[in-house]
């Protein structure tokens, strides 16, 4: 899709992966989250041409693979180069898994939720539109800065085109 102007629309997709015939709580409130931050961002990435676009992805195959993927969002932006990257990694935010009443697959047996633990130690099921809010600026401020990077050394980049050192001060 072309804008005025020749610039190129750039897409950035949050894909949310669930399981064919499971429906945990956490999942529908972390999709259901997902949707109400893609209605609000949407509009607002519109005029630095991004196009916001959400995915639900639904694996056929119950194994205990795809019930640990069930609940992961990913980012990706094949425009930006940023190939699908699961948010916590972008984030830098740890995988674990937590007992969950309504984690049931079809025979009645039970599994572990995926969670993500916030920087605050907090354990969330049901993942927050803060961290889809904070996993798509990251990318979106990267498509705003690519190939213009025109500092010196970038060493005070905040895209992370360089080495940072952050928190760090130099005493004169």
């Amino acid at each position: 899709m072309q804008r005025l102007g020749g610039q190129k629309m750039k897409n950035i997709i949050l894909s949310h992966y669930t399981v064919r015939d499971i429906e945990p709580e956490p999942w529908k409130e972390t999709w259901d989250n997902l949707v109400d931050f893609g209605e609000r961002m949407a509009p607002k990435l519109e005029p630095m041409d991004i196009k916001l676009k959400l995915r639900k992805v639904i694996l056929d195959e119950i194994t205990q693979d795809s019930l640990m993927a069930g609940n992961m969002v990913t980012i990706q932006s094949p425009e930006i180069d940023v190939e699908e990257t699961p948010i916590e990694e972008l984030m830098m935010l740890e995988v674990g898994f937590a007992e969950c009443d309504s984690c049931v697959v079809p025979d009645g047996s039970g599994f572990p939720c995926r969670t993500l633990k916030d920087f605050d130690g907090n354990v969330r099921m049901a993942l927050p539109e803060e961290f889809f809010m904070e996993a798509t600026l990251r990318v979106a401020f990267k498509s705003q800065h690519e190939g213009s990077c025109s500092c010196s050394d970038c060493s005070s980049c905040a895209s992370g085109c360089g080495d940072e050192e952050q928190g760090i001060r130099h005493k004169d």
